[in-house]
């Protein structure tokens, strides 16, 4: 799957997000290495805000991991309300991505372009078992 097709996957995620306090919609497209896609939205939970929120990114990898899917290859991560902004994950979700694919592509959309990072250049001393 492209680049862009993935892009368009979290942007579709995205009209989906439940943000009552933020108000910042979040989108995320998950590809696996057998081709299924996974969709991610942000959640928002007044009761608690961090406690219970769930970030788009963790939402799509916990869709793929409770349907038995663990070995991902890209995700593309959109945010914004009307217009898309360049919106990173946050220090939470890239350790999330790290502990089940530490070789994972990250694709974000910034300066009307999308750019493809690996996790290592946006999470360069992750926790792990020899760390």
């Amino acid at each position: 799957m492209t680049n862009e097709r993935l892009i368009e996957k979290a942007i579709e995620a995205r009209e989906k997000a439940y943000v009552p306090i933020s108000g910042f919609k979040v989108g995320a497209a998950l590809l696996d290495s057998e081709g299924n896609v996974f969709l991610g939205c942000n959640i928002e939970d007044p009761s608690g805000i961090g406690v219970t929120n769930v970030c788009a990114e963790r939402c799509a990898i916990i869709k793929a991991v409770s349907e038995g899917f663990t070995d991902f290859v890209k995700i593309a991560v959109v945010g914004g309300e009307e217009e898309l902004i360049f919106c990173a994950p946050c220090g939470a979700c890239r350790q999330y991505m790290n502990s089940f694919s530490p070789n994972i592509k990250v694709i974000l959309f910034s300066d009307n372009k999308i750019n493809e990072y690996s996790l290592q250049e946006l999470l360069p001393y992750s926790f792990n078992e020899t760390f």
